[in-house]
């Protein structure tokens, strides 16, 4: 029989029980908060600390409206059906158009999962894409538009190690406003908000929460897609990113800091032209060529690779050169490298932009009336400034392809090509001439017949707002 009694071993497990809630209590303890450091947390709670420091605390669910039916589930443990419950409010309200109560819903939502990378995706991409096409005002749309791009910001500084919420927010500015049917007014509200709010002594200047320095939305997106390359760099992850082919990922800065160069250009401002081409060239070439991947059975590979960097490789594959070289040429062809490389270096030739200022003037001098051909006293006829430009645009497009002939097989030039005679054409048509039968790009145009609907489509919408004069 035993000699200790019940009243000893309750004595023992109370002493016991003590003793570890010590380490459970210092451990756990709430943490303070330290006004000389910031938001930094301080104190005996060591965990506190912890899940502030590395942002997996879970503060934000104080903050759900106390009296919905998500908090009911919330009280209850069931973090996951409130958040489901939330999802199917936030698609009612977008159903009725009840759009305030859809900003409020997606806000809850979030504080219960901030973590949840879908959600922010999701959610940004559907305010930004599906709620900003519900209006008819361009200003409101740009509203809905930077209420998406928002919401993705606020992710990444509550998943601040997360590279893939970076990049998106990148490729939302990139393409609202560079690709979208209302770019040509998105672009212009990026640097100059329609909203009052944002004027400045009479003056329109940007909304400062997505473009504080007032920059081209191009290198506003530039700078997040530098930013997720960055967080690619330290999160430790073999193979990449989460949610996107790490090969397609890492082009971000690159592609954006060459759309940047190529509107600009289309823009009429060319003093940029050539150190902005140039450093898209080395953006590609250099840093992101330069980047090794990791591809099938964990292989390393890099797209722009010297001969004694494909045998080094090869020899760190374990494999043969010509296998490096089998799964180097694979790569290149998924992403176009070679495409994109040498258009890079087409564009930072001074030929090309030769080309380019030409055909914006003859557009200009089109657009502003100086197409019509003037009759002399006696009687001799001057061809218009348009034409003459048009003209020499032509003989430009021909010697740009002679030194990139791979590069007008197809493509921008080729289009290029075709609205330069579609302007050309329109000239003579406004003059009542009839088209010569020869001219420099007549292979061209007569080779893209089923292109010159869309040519004609295109210079209606460059040209339909204008009115025109004779001088």
């Amino acid at each position: 029989m035993s000699r200790v009694n019940s009243r000893q071993r309750k004595i023992a497990y109370s002493i016991a029980i003590i003793l570890l809630l010590g380490p459970i209590v210092y451990l756990g303890f709430p943490a303070q908060q330290d006004a000389g450091a910031g938001e930094r947390a301080t104190g005996l709670g060591k965990l506190a600390q912890l899940r502030q420091d590395y942002d997996l605390g879970e503060a934000t669910l104080g903050k759900v409206d106390p009296s919905s039916s998500a908090m009911n589930l919330v009280l209850l443990g069931l973090r996951g059906p409130a958040a489901s419950v939330l999802h199917l409010k936030a698609i009612e309200y977008q159903e009725r158009k009840q759009w305030a109560k859809l900003r409020a819903t997606v806000d809850s939502i979030i504080l219960l999962q901030p973590h949840y990378v879908q959600i922010w995706k999701f959610q940004g991409w559907n305010l930004a894409y599906n709620v900003s096409r519900e209006w008819d005002k361009v200003d409101d749309r740009f509203y809905w538009v930077k209420e998406g791009i928002k919401f993705l910001m606020l992710g990444t500084e509550r998943n601040a190690t997360i590279p893939i919420l970076f990049h998106d927010t990148g490729e939302f500015i990139s393409s609202k406003m560079g690709i979208s049917d209302e770019k040509k007014f998105f672009r212009e509200f990026f640097v100059m908000d329609p909203d009052p709010k944002f004027e400045n002594n009479g003056k329109r200047g940007p909304d400062p929460a997505i473009n504080p320095d007032g920059k081209d939305s191009y290198l506003v997106a530039k700078e997040w897609f530098t930013d997720a390359n960055e967080k690619d760099d330290n999160d430790g992850i073999e193979r990449g990113v989460k949610g996107k082919t790490h090969v397609f990922f890492r082009q971000g800065p690159a592609k954006a800091q060459m759309n940047y160069a190529e509107t600009r250009s289309k823009e009429g401002f060319f003093d940029e032209h050539l150190p902005a081409w140039k450093e898209a060239l080395t953006e590609w070439t250099e840093v992101y060529g330069k980047y090794r991947f990791t591809g099938l059975d964990d292989k390393l590979y890099q797209l722009s690779c010297t001969e004694d960097e494909l045998k080094e490789l090869a020899e760190l594959n374990g494999i043969t050169v010509e296998a490096q070289r089998r799964l180097w040429a694979q790569n290149l062809n998924m992403v176009n490298f070679r495409f994109w490389r040498d258009y890079a270096t087409t564009e930072s030739d001074t030929l090309t932009l030769d080309l380019h200022t030409t055909f914006y003037a003859a557009k200009q001098a089109y657009i502003e009336g100086r197409g019509f051909d003037k009759v002399g006293a006696d009687g001799t006829t001057e061809v218009s400034e348009a034409q003459k430009l048009l003209e020499d645009a032509m003989a430009k497009w021909l010697q740009v392809r002679e030194k990139y002939p791979a590069m007008f097989e197809e493509g921008r030039y080729i289009d290029d090509a075709l609205l330069i005679v579609q302007y050309w054409n329109a000239v003579h048509q406004q003059n009542g001439k009839p088209i010569p039968d020869e001219f420099p790009l007549k292979a061209v145009w007569d080779a893209n017949g089923s292109q010159h609907m869309e040519m004609e489509r295109q210079f209606l919408m460059e040209t339909r707002s204008q009115k025109f004069s004779v001088n």
